[in-house]
């Protein structure tokens, strides 16, 4: 008993006592002032003037290691934490990716955006970070905490951003397809905005920006960028490899020329995707000629010294209208331009040097998509598709919906099948931004949307605001 009574912390803050122990103020960390604290009689506390309402949460957190309200915590609230230097392990504990489950996700908070551009780009920043939120609106960039209480934004050089990749959550970086280079901005809450650099192709500076994708960071490597590049007079491509510490070119991927007027024969990457678990990068594009659609699909492994890609494929057939990767589930995923129908290919099959092999299986209905592409129809156009931790998610017009990897029982033959769930399209939104009866029954076409998190984020076209979809149940909200 003791042992136990010597290592109490006794704080007066405010004119409020509060008892706990050194190992829990500890956990605020070496930096915070807290951590200093040492144990003392309950006749000479630490005095604190500080708010005891603000601080009762606080040391609520440092005890169970999250808020004991579900809801984020208010702008007061962030502000105490920044103070005692818990504000980033607070943010990163609002949103964790292992409370995300898909079919559990609700309309959450409609974040309205300055001025009168819809957004053309959303990005969450990835784990282990806290996930804030980017929203690009003609050429601003938005940035909102993970508690979505505060906002920063910053009017960058480029007409409109088409690209846009949340390395941190204060750094992002821009792209346009018609403005050169990839624009660095930090944008921090309680600072100035600054733009660090811009990043071009050393083969052709005045390039511009098709897609980016980037690596995680880890204490063994530093980020890597990817970003495809075009040429101005767009007879010339490229993806650049770019060191995020040291701002600097670290490879050329892919360089394609077009000669004379085939197009085909060079098609640059407009979609990039990272496998960070096979270490694999995704370069596709498609052209639309006389003769229909042509997609090229390339996977890069970029630990070859040969900078070969280890597997490609021409699409002719029911091109993708959108592509992405999946690291979890260890394989790629489309939408057919001319069916709509989703289409999965095993990265442990492409792999094995199968270069020019039809790699597509049909987890929709393939009897719908060989109908369809015979008939030369257009179903997919629009349709995006992307992949967040177990989980693949397609979006169609204003809906979305999600394939869930499903194993059958033993006696069924314990095969492995995707599901498909319909989400909801975001009527309820239109109700709490005040659209009404006639709000409720619009279903605006998704242009963009980001995961991370426990999140799924979503813009839409012709609307000045961004959605925030959480696994959590809760009331719609709109944020001033």
């Amino acid at each position: 008993m003791a042992s136990a009574a010597a290592s109490v912390v006794t704080l007066n803050v405010g004119g409020e006592l509060f008892q706990t122990t050194a190992a829990t103020l500890s956990r605020a960390g070496a930096a915070s002032p807290l951590a200093s604290l040492g144990p003392t009689p309950a006749s000479a506390p630490h005095f604190l003037d500080r708010d005891p309402r603000l601080f009762a949460l606080l040391l609520s957190f440092l005890r169970r290691g999250s808020l004991a309200s579900p809801a984020p915590p208010s702008a007061a609230l962030l502000s105490e934490a920044r103070h005692f230097g818990v504000d980033a392990a607070l943010l990163a504990s609002v949103s964790p990716a292992s409370a995300f489950s898909p079919l559990a996700l609700r309309p959450s908070v409609l974040l309205p955006l300055a001025g009168r551009v819809a957004p053309s780009a959303v990005a969450v920043s990835p784990s282990p970070h806290s996930a804030a939120l980017f929203a690009a609106h003609g050429g601003v960039i938005t940035r909102f905490d993970a508690a979505l209480a505060s906002r920063s934004s910053v009017l960058t050089p480029l007409p409109t951003v088409d690209s846009l990749v949340a390395v941190s959550p204060a750094l992002a970086l821009a792209g346009a397809r018609d403005f050169p280079g990839v624009h660095l901005f930090r944008i921090l809450d309680d600072g100035p905005t600054t733009a660090r650099e811009v990043l071009s192709w050393p083969g052709s500076p005045s390039a511009t920006v098709l897609s980016m994708a980037a690596t995680a960071a880890s204490e063994a490597s530093s980020p890597w960028l990817f970003t495809s590049f075009e040429s101005a007079r767009r007879n010339s491509s490229a993806v650049v490899a770019f060191d995020l510490n040291s701002l600097s070119p670290v490879a050329e991927i892919g360089r394609k020329e077009v000669y004379g007027a085939d197009v085909e024969a060079a098609i640059p990457a407009t979609r990039l995707d990272w496998l960070d678990g096979h270490n694999l990068l995704l370069a596709a594009g498609s052209h639309s000629g006389p003769a229909g659609v042509v997609g090229d699909i390339r996977l890069w492994d970029i630990r070859a010294s040969t900078m070969m890609p280890v597997w490609e494929f021409r699409e002719k057939v029911d091109c993708f209208a959108d592509i992405a990767a999946s690291d979890t589930l260890s394989s790629l995923f489309k939408v057919g331009a001319a069916s709509g129908e989703v289409f999965m290919a095993d990265l442990r099959m492409l792999r094995g040097g199968s270069i020019g092999i039809e790699p597509w299986l049909c987890i929709g209905d393939g009897q719908r998509a060989a109908a369809a592409a015979s008939a030369g129809r257009k179903d997919g156009n629009g349709c995006m598709i992307g992949c967040y931790l177990n989980w693949v998610f397609v979006a169609r017009g204003g809906e979305v919906e999600v394939w869930t990897q499903v194993e059958l029982a033993q006696e069924a033959g314990g095969k492995k099948l995707m599901r498909r769930n319909w989400l909801g399209s975001g009527p309820s939104m239109a109700t709490a931004s005040g659209g009404g009866e006639e709000g409720v029954k619009e279903k605006t076409k998704i242009v963009s949307w980001a995961f991370g998190g426990s999140r799924m984020v979503l813009a839409r076209d012709d609307k000045q605001s961004i959605e925030v979809w959480d696994s959590a149940t809760a009331a719609i909200s709109v944020n001033p």
